[in-house]
């Protein structure tokens, strides 16, 4: 993953506070697209509409602007964003956050759901030049304004600067798990990790403790031969995230760490998000 680069930053500053080998879509085309990562949509964007109100033009606002590895923008008053990664038509997102200036009425109330929509883990579709991002109840749409050019935009609302590319390998690898699908419900909430050796992965993110063998291509977990698990008396609850947790693994998901120890697997319609264990 390319270093995020400072360039957005000149359009915040008011409100400052490993992709797959296979060929991209073209999305000049005017047709649908399965697009394959956040690469094939990289540039600025501005906000036609939100949930199907048109949002007005001030100056270069509202926009939205995405990376490899972010999306971030403002639609006139606080700046946001976060680490971003774009697995089966579905963006994830890390740390989602942005400025706090305390906008109030209608700005307020657009700043929220578009926040709701992002960490609703959003369907994507790219159709007659326009970009529709929708969930959780909420619809954005959004119509390209400009490209990338030579260096890569930088969503991150705080602006944290970044010395070199971030490593993408996660062997002899130790994380927390955060949640699951946005859930965190667990009978060890203070040991729930993923640990990943040479060639072996092993997690507990609710009650059972699963492990099995693993490899990466690009920006892919691949989790070979069965996934085993401990046997353990867990309630309905808890099988449920365990459950999910093994179909996010079984999935061959795409993964994502961050400048600053975040990490994104998401796949099978599951999503996990973590931390680097200290």
């Amino acid at each position: 993953m390319r270093a995020w680069i400072l360039l957005l930053a000149a359009s915040l500053c008011t409100c400052a506070p490993a992709t797959d080998q296979t060929k991209s879509a073209d999305v000049d085309d005017d047709s649908d697209h399965h697009l394959r990562s956040l690469e094939d949509v990289a540039g600025r964007w501005r906000v036609v509409s939100l949930n199907g109100e048109a949002l007005p033009v001030r100056a270069e606002k509202p926009f939205i602007a995405i990376s490899s590895d972010a999306i971030g923008g403002s639609i006139g008053c606080n700046a946001f964003g976060g680490l971003a990664l774009l697995s089966e038509g579905r963006i994830a997102v890390h740390s989602w956050g942005g400025d706090a200036m305390g906008c109030t009425g209608r700005l307020n109330e657009q700043e929220q759901a578009i926040s709701e929509l992002f960490l609703g883990n959003p369907q994507v579709h790219y159709e007659n030049g326009q970009l529709e991002i929708r969930s959780s109840g909420h619809r954005l749409t959004l119509a390209r304004t400009g490209r990338p050019n030579g260096s890569e935009l930088s969503p991150d609302p705080m602006r944290i600067p970044v010395a070199g590319p971030i490593s993408q390998q996660l062997e002899g690898t130790r994380w927390t798990i955060r949640s699951i699908d946005g859930e965190t419900v667990s009978s060890s909430p203070t040991d729930r990790h993923l640990r990943f050796s040479q060639d072996s992965w092993q997690g507990l993110a609710s009650c059972a403790t699963l492990f099995g063998i693993f490899d990466t291509r690009a920006d892919r977990l691949l989790v070979k031969d069965e996934i085993a698990s401990t046997e353990q008396n867990c309630s309905d609850e808890y099988v449920v995230l365990d459950d999910a947790f093994a179909d996010l693994m079984r999935s061959d998901p795409r993964y994502l760490v961050g400048p600053n120890g975040e990490l994104i697997i998401a796949g099978g319609g599951h999503v996990l998000k973590g931390n680097a264990a200290r």
